[in-house]
């Protein structure tokens, strides 16, 4: 059997793969309209667009500061963020222009700002119904946190298939993108190694998983490496995610020789764990790479133990869930063909 480093190199994996599509992707330019009153916070709002928490720097995106009164020139952003003044009720001019944006097809996000100052929150629900049909958000352009919990989310979904160059553009919602690239790819790996320990249940089945479980969990990591970096801001050529994020990745596959004991356990010990180490491995990789840009500092061997730890109790959970929904698997027939019945020769009279 091949060694775990002819298989799980990912920087050897990023070589094979075709990764122009992705890169593209992120880089093509996201325009944002940032669209209110005077007064109501755009530029508060567009400085927390656009600032690295991380660096405390700020990116340069292709964003639109417009009043109630340029409106129209919104038309030609990809999300139009609908800016209020929580603390007012009358919004006849946002909810015309609300509503020649929702007629034209246009993405909007209707924000309140300025929640903290309003007194009551009933204010706010009366104007609710202005705005049916869109995703509304509320909370503090001042307060990152009421951000991340309010607004991020609701712009994430309405760019979900733009979400890479979302990231990469408009570092406010780096957090929000890397964890679902760490979460969805987890859960991939967690369902694809439930797709071919079920086959391995069936003796009949007679092929070698396990050699193909390493090479495509590899791959699949491999590629949440290169879109963490992408949505981190890291050049587009992978030789860098190799240069920036070597070390960090090298702590993450501690659990290689856990996933090599993969071989012969199925059927003995069942599918769960098979599935939970699927998932728990992929998730180190990927906070070991969010914790590095959270911090400049890569996870220590303790601590990336803490994490697959952690990540492998919640993968336990998942892969009970997802086999728990699994259609279980039958044995194939084999149906032999019909044969017909001899047929009996009566011995021949003497004559």
């Amino acid at each position: 059997m091949p060694n775990w480093t002819d298989l799980g190199n990912i920087w050897n994996t990023l070589k094979e793969l075709d990764l122009r599509p992705l890169a593209e992707e992120a880089e093509q330019p996201l325009v944002f309209a940032v669209v209110g009153a005077t007064g109501v916070g755009k530029s508060t709002l567009i400085a927390a667009l656009h600032r690295d928490p991380r660096t405390q720097t700020s990116t340069i995106a292709p964003t639109l500061e417009l009043t109630l009164d340029s409106g129209e020139r919104a038309q030609a952003a990809d999300l139009i963020v609908l800016m209020l003044d929580a603390t007012r009720d009358d919004f006849a001019r946002e909810a015309q222009l609300f509503a020649d944006w929702q007629r034209a097809g246009h993405n909007i996000v209707v924000f309140y700002n300025k929640m903290d100052l309003v007194p009551d929150a009933r204010l706010v629900n009366a104007t609710l119904a202005m705005w049916k049909g869109a995703r509304v958000a509320w909370g503090s352009a001042t307060d990152s946190t009421s951000l991340a919990q309010n607004l991020v989310p609701r712009v994430v979904d309405a760019l979900n298939e733009r979400k890479l160059a979302l990231a990469r553009q408009y570092p406010l919602f780096r957090a929000a993108v890397a964890r679902d690239l760490i979460n969805d790819t987890a859960f991939a790996n967690a369902s694809y190694a439930l797709s071919t320990g079920v086959a391995e249940i069936v003796p009949a089945l007679n092929i070698p998983f396990n050699l193909a479980d390493m090479f495509i969990l590899t791959k699949n990591q491999a590629l949440m490496v290169y879109k963490l970096g992408l949505a981190l801001g890291l050049p587009t050529e992978w030789q860098a995610h190799v240069a920036e994020l070597g070390s960090v990745v090298g702590a993450g596959f501690i659990w290689r020789q856990i996933a090599r004991q993969l071989v012969g356990l199925i059927p003995v010990w069942g599918i769960i764990p098979k599935v939970a180490v699927a998932y728990a491995g992929t998730y180190a990789v990927g906070e070991a790479i969010w914790h590095w840009y959270q911090t400049g500092h890569k996870l220590s061997g303790r601590g990336m133990r803490e994490v697959y730890t952690d990540a492998l109790a919640r993968g336990k959970q998942i892969a009970q869930e997802i086999v728990a929904r699994a259609p279980r698997p039958t044995r194939p027939r084999v149906r032999l063909p019909r044969l017909p019945f001899p047929t009996i020769l009566k011995p021949r009279a003497k004559k």
